[in-house]
């Protein structure tokens, strides 16, 4: 049975969604999830106890400065960071929700398959399932949420598993790929707990962690 980690927090608002996701997760019988808020986790060899981590507070988050302005900052500090990393490159899965590849960089952007920084205001819109053989969509048909279209620079060779149109583009809301001996399951959607509500969401989530968690 695959361990499965939540690692929750206020960045991105994720602590909202990661209750949902760790509730359904632990309802599967194919699945030992736990919920944790504790970033020091990633740094830790309790880690290695796990097959899969669902990671959405991201890389990043937004820090006002004294003089009223914003930066980006890194929300995780190095050694968790490279816990995560050696974590997925080492043989286990990683299943990343929204925010954990917006405003990233570098080893970030390696690892996830891509990243964002704008987006078109909030919408309700169809998300199209291309990929219907992939373990991670299986039995799910096109669905429509209220969400956020990301719009991502990624790897040209992305296992895209689901888009969205915004203005006659398709843009990618699902994605795979392979990161070392580990596997990555990334989605652009989840910026607020009402996605993970949906069904179709659900199954996608559950699907995509015993996936990512069979390396």
């Amino acid at each position: 049975m695959p361990k499965i980690l939540v690692l929750s927090g206020e960045n991105h608002r994720f602590n909202a969604s990661a209750s949902v996701i760790h509730t359904f997760l632990d309802a599967d019988v194919e699945i030992s999830a736990t919920l944790t808020d504790d970033k020091e986790v990633l740094a830790s060899k309790e880690l290695d106890d796990y097959d899969a981590c669902v990671f959405g507070t991201g890389f990043t988050r937004s820090e006002r400065q004294e003089d009223g302005t914003t930066k980006k900052v890194p929300d995780l500090s190095t050694e968790q960071e490279e816990g995560l990393f050696q974590f997925v490159e080492g043989g286990k899965g990683l299943v990343g929700i929204h925010g954990t590849a917006w405003w990233i960089g570098g080893r970030a952007v390696d690892l996830i398959g891509g990243h964002a920084n704008w987006h078109p205001p909030g919408s309700t819109f169809t998300v199209n399932i291309e990929d219907n053989e992939h373990p991670t969509t299986q039995g799910i048909s096109d669905f429509d949420v209220e969400d956020e279209i990301y719009i991502s620079a990624h790897e040209p060779n992305l296992q895209v598993l689901a888009t969205a149109e915004w203005f006659g583009k398709s843009h990618p809301m699902a994605w795979v790929k392979n990161y070392g001996e580990g596997r990555v399951f990334y989605t652009t959607l989840g910026h607020g707990p009402g996605t993970f509500e949906r069904d179709s969401m659900q199954t996608l989530i559950t699907q995509a962690a015993k996936w990512a968690a069979t390396s």
